[in-house]
């Protein structure tokens, strides 16, 4: 069973358009092409991030309905011209599974100890 999304109704060819939009402001996304392959998994990760976020605040979508949606915005900006992010988009839809599971895990924190002599004043 195939979902797909109507990328031809008016409300969603304008929640495409602001997700651009929110992907163009917060990626640089000019290079893309030139980046080298540690770089491009970082933009691409990124890239999923503001998309996942952006969407799961204003709609609940399955995992299939949401691929879906990656595609019609793929292809939106495939239309629009929109070269870069398009390319992005189709790496994310190519490697979907590899890349959300990327997002998933934690951020490393690094701990700092404080030494307890640091906070006592010197005189």
């Amino acid at each position: 069973m195939k979902s797909t999304i109507n990328a031809n109704n008016p409300s969603v060819i304008k929640f495409l358009g602001e997700i651009t939009n929110n992907i163009m402001s917060n990626i640089s996304v000019e290079q893309y092409f030139s980046l080298p392959q540690e770089k491009k998994i970082n933009a691409i990760c990124a890239v999923l991030k503001i998309i996942k976020a952006t969407t799961e605040s204003r709609v609940k979508l399955t995992d299939l309905e949401f691929r879906s949606f990656l595609t019609a915005l793929w292809k939106k900006n495939e239309e629009s011209e929109n070269y870069e992010v398009a390319a992005i988009l189709f790496d994310i839809t190519t490697n979907y599974d590899q890349i959300s599971e990327l997002i998933k895990q934690p951020a490393k924190r690094v701990r700092v100890k404080k030494d307890k002599n640091t906070n006592e004043q010197e005189m």
